[in-house]
């Protein structure tokens, strides 16, 4: 992975990141019963948000060609959290039913689960540990 495509990778990370983040907001004020489970996701996005964005910097640094071990895993793990991030934008974004609702004063419906909610934190959190640890294996 050169250093120019580690960085395209994270950068499409961040942006899908920061749409679903967005949708959640939406829901947000909306889904009254859904609050913990909307601050969880928000919350968890922004976390990724700031880890992806500090890859980025190490990716354009002057210290990139140092990132051997984890160039690949980096690369992979980028585009699993974009996939992820995708995944989850379609379930949020809503459909013409609810955005039809929406235009008539009605809330919108939260339209996962808590054990959909765990379920994506869980599987967010194995690729965050993932990238990280690539992160360390550099550093040592």
């Amino acid at each position: 992975m050169d250093p120019l495509s580690g960085a395209a990778s994270v950068i499409a990370v961040v942006q899908v990141a920061g749409k679903v983040w967005s949708l959640c907001w939406k829901y947000y004020s909306d889904a009254q019963d859904a609050k913990p489970d909307i601050d969880r996701i928000m919350d968890y996005i922004q976390d990724l948000q700031h880890l992806f964005q500090h890859v980025q910097a190490l990716a354009k640094g002057p210290d990139a060609a140092k990132l051997v071990a984890s160039k690949e895993l980096l690369e992979r793990t980028a585009l699993e959290f974009e996939r992820e991030f995708k995944t989850l934008q379609k379930i949020l974004e809503p459909g013409k039913r609810q955005g039809i609702l929406k235009s008539f004063g009605r809330r919108l419906k939260w339209p996962l689960q808590k054990e959909d909610v765990e379920k994506i934190v869980q599987l967010l959190e194995r690729h965050k540990t993932t990238l990280i640890t690539a992160m360390n294996c550099d550093q040592m």
